[in-house]
C-alpha cells in the first residue's frame, strides 16, 4: 500500500491501514482467547444485527462509486457485508452443529436461506463481488458438511449453464448436454426428479439467451466487456489491461521496491485496492508473486487442516468457512487481475487497502487460532 500510493502522495492511506492493522491484531488476540461457545451464543443475534445493518446500508448507506455499501460514522466508515460474513459462518455452523441431516431437502434449504438472505441484500447495494463470495461460501460449506451431491448439482449446474450461455449458442448446447450427462449418469436419482431438474437447466439456458437478446445495446456491451476487456481498452477493460501489463513487466525478479514504472506512474487507477497484486508483481517479479501465492496457500491449507482436526461440528464448519472465504477472495481477485475472471470488485485479503476487510480477516485469523487451541474439546 505504501508503494502503491507513494508517487501519488497519498501515504495517509498507509498510515490509516496501519491503524486498522493495530486494531485488527488486538481483535485477533481477543478472538483467539475467548471461549468458543461464545461464538455459538452470539451467532443468531449477530446474524440479525448484520441483516439490519445491510437493510440500513441498502437504503441510507454512503454512496461511493455507484455502490451504497458503506455506513459512515464521522470520518470512519465500514462495510456491514464484512460483519455479515462472520455472522453467516457462525449461524450456519450453529445450525449444522445440531446434527442436521443434509440428505433432507428441508435442512439444505434452511442453510441456503441463511446464506441467500444477506446475499440478496448485498446485491441490492449493489455489490456483486461480495455476493459471489457468499454463494461460494454456501457451496464450500455444503460440500464439507456432506450434502447430497445431487442437491448441490441441482443448484450449481443451472448457475454454470446460465453463465456459459452468455458465450453463444455452441457453449450453451455443450453446457446443457454436459449438465444432463452429470445429472442422469453420475448423480442417478428418481427419474422424475432428474427430468424435472434437467428441465430447469434447459429453461435457464434458453431464458438467459432470451433475456440477453432483449437487453438494450449498451447493456449488452457491458456484458461483452465483462467477458472480454479488450473490447473497451480505454473504458471498462482499462484496469485489467494495465494490470496485466504491470504484472508482465516485472519479469522474473522484478524492477525493485518503489521502482515499478506502471505502479509509480499510476497506470492502474486505485491500484492500492482491488488490483494491488500488480504492485508486488511488478516490483518483485514472478518470484515475488509465487512467494505471495505460496503464503496464501499455506494460510488456506492451515484453515482446512484445522477444520479437519477439530472435534465439534460447529468448529469444523466455521474453520472451513474462513478458509473458503480466503480461497475465494484470492482466486477471484487474482483471476480478475489476470483477465481470467470478470471484474467484480473483490479485495485481496491482508493486502488490499480497506479497514473493514482487514479487520474482518484478522478476526477470522484469531478465530482459527482459537479453534485450533481448542481442537480436542467437544462442544
Amino acid at each position: 500500500i505504501y508503494s502503491a500510493t507513494y508517487a501519488a502522495n497519498m501515504n495517509n492511506r498507509f498510515g490509516q491501514q496501519l491503524l486498522f492493522a493495530a486494531g485488527g491484531i488486538a481483535g485477533m488476540i481477543v478472538m483467539a482467547m475467548i471461549p468458543v461457545r461464545w461464538f455459538q451464543a452470539i451467532a443468531y443475534p449477530l446474524y440479525a444485527i448484520s441483516l439490519g445493518l445491510l437493510v440500513f446500508v441498502a437504503l441510507e448507506g454512503k454512496l461511493v462509486y455507484g455502490h451504497r455499501s458503506w455506513i459512515a460514522i464521522g470520518s470512519f466508515q465500514f462495510q456491514p457485508s464484512e460483519i455479515a460474513k462472520l455472522a453467516t459462518i457462525f449461524t450456519v455452523g450453529t445450525f449444522l452443529s445440531k446434527g442436521r441431516d443434509l440428505a433432507k431437502v428441508t435442512n439444505v434449504l434452511i442453510v441456503c436461506a441463511i446464506v441467500f438472505i444477506p446475499t440478496a441484500l448485498i446485491l441490492k447495494e449493489p455489490d456483486p463481488g461480495t455476493a459471489v463470495i457468499f454463494v461460494g461460501l454456501l457451496i464450500v460449506t455444503l460440500l464439507w458438511s456432506g450434502v447430497d451431491l445431487f442437491l448441490l448439482a441441482a443448484v450449481v449446474i443451472p448457475a454454470l449453464v446460465a453463465v456459459l450461455s452468455l458465450f453463444g449458442q455452441t457453449p450453451t448446447v455443450i453446457a446443457v448436454l454436459a449438465g444432463g450427462a452429470v445429472l442422469f449418469f453420475i448423480f442417478r436419482r428418481n427419474l422424475i426428479v432428474t427430468v424435472l431438474t434437467f428441465g430447469v437447466v434447459i429453461a435457464i439456458a434458453f431464458s438467459t439467451n432470451f433475456i440477453y437478446e432483449h437487453l438494450h445495446q449498451y447493456q449488452r456491451n457491458r456484458v461483452q466487456v465483462l467477458l472480454n476487456p479488450e473490447l473497451d481498452p480505454l473504458g471498462a477493460g482499462y484496469n485489467v489491461i494495465q494490470t496485466r501489463m504491470a504484472i508482465g513487466s516485472g519479469g522474473i525478479l522484478g524492477k525493485g521496491y518503489l521502482k515499478g514504472t506502471q505502479t509509480q506512474l499510476r497506470y492502474v487507477p486505485k491500484q492500492w485496492t482491488d488490483f494491488i497484486i500488480s504492485v508486488p508483481s511488478e516490483e518483485f517479479g514472478f518470484v515475488g508473486s509465487v512467494v505471495i501465492l505460496l503464503l496464501y496457500l499455506f494460510v488456506i491449507f492451515r484453515g482446512v487442516a484445522i477444520a479437519s482436526s477439530v472435534r465439534s461440528i460447529f468448529s469444523s464448519v466455521v474453520a472451513i468457512g474462513v478458509a473458503g472465504i480466503w480461497f475465494l477472495h484470492v482466486t477471484v481477485n487474482i483471476g480478475m487481475a489476470l483477465g481470467l475472471m470478470p471484474v467484480i470488485g473483490i479485495p485481496l485479503p491482508f493486502m488490499s487497502y480497506g479497514g473493514s476487510a482487514l479487520l474482518t480477516n484478522l478476526l477470522m485469523a484469531g478465530i482459527l487460532m482459537n479453534l485450533y487451541r481448542n481442537r480436542k474439546v467437544l462442544f
